[in-house]
């Protein structure tokens, strides 16, 4: 494909990246990389490398957005399960196929190239990590209600679905408290609510279309009729890290009965809540676990080992 694959128009991704759910077009379906056979070979690699955790094979029985990823019982972590999937009654997650194979690394790489185009900044130089991951699920199986820290690019390969976004700023489909929460490591922590259903933006996703999930937008899929193959392009950036970090002294801050002042209200309180975390932070962090979690990990280290990074931090006692 020599060609660009992404087709958006430049003002209109400008004007909503990062900030609200859109639709636009590519080029990228029936590419060799997302047939079948390569999807299956790309899986026993990771399986056979050790990554068990990049993996997962879910039962995809459900059919409301409320359930949560936690009900849906594993399956085995079988490579043979994708050309199952027409039967199987499963969502699949392969994740950070990139890393195991140099060509959907080199694909990533040019989308990437293609998003900083089409935003017309350095988003490259600003992105902390980025990964290509593949999305399998068989008919009518729902992916339950959810948020995700990483900027997000979906694109549908093969089948239909229709993918329900809401607006990551309205705080009465997502509270602050919920953010603190997902932030301090519940994944789980965005709850569905009937009564919220009307405030989403539904996209059918048909081969050739992607839908841009903004940071923290909450969202939930329904598969049609049909096995769905979707590539999700995503990636942390410095400014959605250190935004996670002010969350998260908020969530400690709120366990010891105080009422902590949200993100982007006080530049000098999101300043020293962001100093904090990091002082206790990896510093060259490689993974996205890495880079929200380092810090309050250590935070929550038993208290001799929180003492030795006290030690660290500030020197030891007078």
């Amino acid at each position: 494909m020599g060609g660009p694959l992404l087709d958006a128009d430049p003002v209109e991704f400008r004007a909503n990246y990062n900030e609200k759910s859109f639709m636009f077009r590519h080029n990228m379906a029936g590419h060799p990389l997302f047939e079948l056979p390569r999807i299956v070979l790309a899986a026993e690699r990771m399986l056979g490398r050790g990554d068990l955790e990049k993996f997962v094979a879910l039962g995809g029985q459900t059919k409301s957005a409320a359930t949560k990823f936690s009900a849906m019982p594993p399956r085995e972590r079988l490579a043979a399960t994708i050309t199952q999937l027409a039967d199987a009654g499963v969502w699949l997650k392969v994740s950070s196929v990139d890393t195991i194979d140099p060509e959907y690394a080199q694909l990533l790489q040019r989308l990437l190239l293609e998003l900083e185009q089409l935003a017309q900044f350095p988003l490259r130089s600003e992105i902390t990590w980025a990964s290509l991951t593949l999305f399998l699920a068989s008919p009518h199986v729902v992916t339950p209600y959810h948020i995700d820290h990483e900027s997000n690019f979906l694109f549908q390969i093969s089948g239909e679905k229709d993918v329900t976004l809401y607006d990551p700023t309205d705080r009465s489909l997502l509270s602050e408290v919920e953010i603190e929460r997902f932030y301090a490591g519940d994944y789980q922590a965005a709850q569905y609510r009937e009564e919220v259903q009307q405030k989403g933006s539904t996209y059918r996703l048909s081969p050739g279309r992607v839908v841009h999930h903004p940071p923290l937008a909450p969202h939930w899929i329904r598969n049609c009729d049909n096995v769905s193959i979707s590539v999700s392009i995503g990636f942390c950036m410095r400014d959605i890290d250190r935004r996670s970090r002010v969350y998260q002294v908020n969530h400690f801050l709120r366990r010891f009965g105080v009422s902590p002042t949200a993100p982007g209200r006080s530049k000098v309180s999101d300043g020293i809540k962001i100093a904090g975390i990091g002082m206790v932070s990896k510093s060259n962090p490689t993974t996205p676990t890495e880079i929200l979690f380092s810090g309050m990990s250590r935070l929550t280290a038993p208290p001799r080992m929180l003492k030795r990074l006290v030690r660290r931090v500030v020197g030891p006692a007078s």
